[in-house]
């Protein structure tokens, strides 16, 4: 999706960009800011309301880990209904679960109604994370393609920035509820662009209203011929996605096996303690209840500013180089927690600067390689599986840190930079580098690789 095929019936380098493109695309990018909301909110939420209602550390990685948890499922669902139903119907039923989720929230006093509101807005998180890219990619036009599929990793770290922000401000008062409540906020703005915006030409396509598509595409581009172009583009590139679940798992065996991987390593390297428990992690640090404000803004802050500054460099320096880099530097700053963990703004600085290396590499490069590393035929079905297996990732992980900090403590940061370490030699091992190649000698990497195994 990030890349366009050498065969491309059309040059679309000096291709003008609309407004109204511009504009659904920051439409399309609050399913992306609801999921890092929602995702971040947690992390102020849980120190009052762990002192309100005594959650112990299991509950505590419960509560979190049910977000993740609710994703499976839509995953799942969603992509048997992407069958029948457009990526904007889908993206509009996600944005009443984000809505009437934040507003149970006013009303959750007790531990079993937040557990199951939590599953449920992940149920509108597996479906955002998903087809909100997807949806965005269908409609952007080639030329910036790339950077409005970066731009939705932006748009997850603003939406974790925006809920330390909350977070922080009801800090003192400890209404946990309103910072996690307060995604009807962006939820409601989502649920009206969504219904105002277009349907995607693509599916429309598979549909058998081409016509539909191009009427879709002539209000997104600049000109007529440059819509029918693309719509006729679409429906070739459609017409050789035939691979099915067997395909992927025997003729795309290397690079899924790759995916899966790095998939693990962009987990279990530890970014979600520093997003989700962070106030938590400082509780102990001696500098005292703030703490655990600092280290949220140095994530969320490190998170924007990284993925900002990767997005215009990703071509440029290439994506395995740019793994590399995230890798070494997050292994560096895992090792000075592991050692001085309560050594206050070191400690904080050592969190920032680890989120910084993710964000700058592993956060929107490993989104970035899924769909070029898989072959045509099995992309869509491919991104599917990564994306099930990223959240079944996720969810063990969110709910197994809590006790595995309070039963080890520090050591946990060493375990983090050994799997950092062990990560970027794997990059630079096995990862082929997609940069400034076209989708076909990609694919023709993985052939050769089969057929000289």
């Amino acid at each position: 999706m990030t890349a366009t095929s050498a065969h491309a019936a059309v040059d679309h380098s000096k291709e003008p960009i609309t407004g109204k493109v511009v504009f659904i695309a920051i439409l399309a990018g609050f399913s992306g800011l609801l999921y890092g909301y929602d995702s971040g909110a947690i992390s102020g939420a849980l120190p009052p309301m762990t002192e309100q209602l005594g959650l112990d550390a299991g509950q505590q990685g419960l509560i979190t880990s049910l977000l993740l948890w609710g994703a499976l499922p839509s995953i799942i669902g969603a992509s048997i209904a992407a069958r029948r139903f457009d990526r904007r119907h889908l993206l509009i039923v996600a944005a009443v679960i984000f809505l009437v989720g934040s507003l149970v929230f006013f009303f959750a006093p007790g531990v079993g109604l937040i557990g199951t509101t939590r599953f449920f807005l992940g149920l509108g998180v597996g479906i955002a994370n998903m087809f909100g890219l997807i949806y965005l990619s269908e409609l952007s036009p080639t030329r910036i393609r790339g950077l409005l599929t970066g731009m939705y990793q932006l748009a997850v770290n603003l939406g974790i920035l925006c809920a330390y922000i909350v977070g922080d401000a009801f800090q003192a008062s400890g209404k946990w509820e309103w910072i996690l409540g307060l995604g009807a906020v962006p939820a409601i703005v989502f649920l009206v662009g969504m219904i105002i915006a277009p349907a995607s030409p693509r599916w429309l396509i598979t549909r058998g209203r081409h016509e539909d598509a191009v009427k879709v595409l002539s209000t997104l581009r600049a000109t007529e011929d440059i819509a029918r172009a693309e719509a006729d583009e679409i429906a070739g590139s459609l017409s050789r996605q035939t691979g099915g679940i067997k395909a992927l798992f025997t003729s795309s065996r290397k690079p899924l096996i790759v995916l899966f991987i790095l998939t693990f390593f962009q987990v279990f390297t530890g970014i979600n303690a520093v997003v989700y428990y962070a106030p938590i992690i400082f509780a102990e640090s001696g500098m005292g209840d703030s703490a655990g404000m600092y280290a949220n803004y140095g994530v969320g802050i490190a998170l924007v500013v990284s993925t900002a500054i990767a997005l215009p460099i990703i071509d440029r320096l290439g994506r395995v180089k740019l793994l590399a880099i995230s890798m070494a530097g997050q292994t560096i700053a895992m090792i000075a927690l592991w050692l001085l963990p309560d050594a206050g703004w070191f400690s904080i600085a050592a969190v920032f600067v680890y989120t910084f290396a993710f964000g700058i590499g592993m956060g929107p490069v490993f989104w970035l390689l899924v769909p070029e590393v898989l072959p045509l035929s099995v992309r869509a079905i491919g991104t599917g599986v990564i994306t099930f297996t990223q959240y079944l990732f996720n969810a063990v992980f969110s709910a197994i840190f809590p006790v595995v900090l309070a039963g080890i403590g520090p050591w946990v940061f060493f375990i983090f930079a050994a799997l950092s370490a062990l990560a970027c030699w794997y990059v630079l091992a096995r990862v082929p580098e997609t940069s400034g190649k076209s989708l076909e000698e990609i694919e023709a990497h993985w052939r050769d690789a089969s057929a000289t195994a």
